[in-house]
């Protein structure tokens, strides 16, 4: 039992590291115990890890090749689903609490108009993302069709 404490010490100290300078610094300190008192906030915040993880790895990988893929912007937008879909079950949870509390309501209500925001950003983007693939190909052809040309001797 020992060793399972000091574990979970651990992970609530990697529940969202940030300078202790940090104007959230109580608010993180208080989420961090919250997670060490709490297995489901714990696996919400570990779910949340691996979403937030697995697409800084999808974009990094988009940073390497100068380009942003379809696959990466897939992988972001599935990951803020997924995040959304939680975040959630979540609030449904707890909507006593929520509504109960002007402060949080009002949070919640943040959350979702970023959540919008959000999501319309990344349908602008895949908007234009299709458009530059478009005009790639275009461009591929002409390319083509000139170099066709020049080989016939036109």
């Amino acid at each position: 039992m020992g060793g399972n404490s000091s574990k979970m010490m651990s992970d609530a100290n990697d529940c969202t590291k940030m300078g202790t300078h940090s104007v959230y610094a109580a608010d993180l300190s208080s989420y961090e115990a919250a997670c060490v008192k709490d297995p489901n906030l714990q696996s919400f915040d570990e779910s949340i890890k691996e979403h937030t993880n697995r697409v800084i790895s999808s974009l990094a990988t988009g940073v390497e090749v100068r380009s942003l893929s379809f696959n990466s912007l897939r992988e972001v937008t599935d990951s803020l689903l997924e995040m959304n879909h939680e975040v959630v079950k979540v609030i449904l949870d707890c909507k006593r609490d929520i509504w109960g509390n002007k402060d949080l309501f009002a949070l919640v209500n943040d959350y979702f108009d970023n959540s919008l925001q959000t999501l319309e950003f990344c349908n602008s983007l895949e908007k234009c993302l299709r458009r530059a693939r478009e005009n790639q190909v275009m461009v591929k052809s002409v390319i083509t069709y000139f170099e066709e040309e020049v080989q016939n001797g036109a």
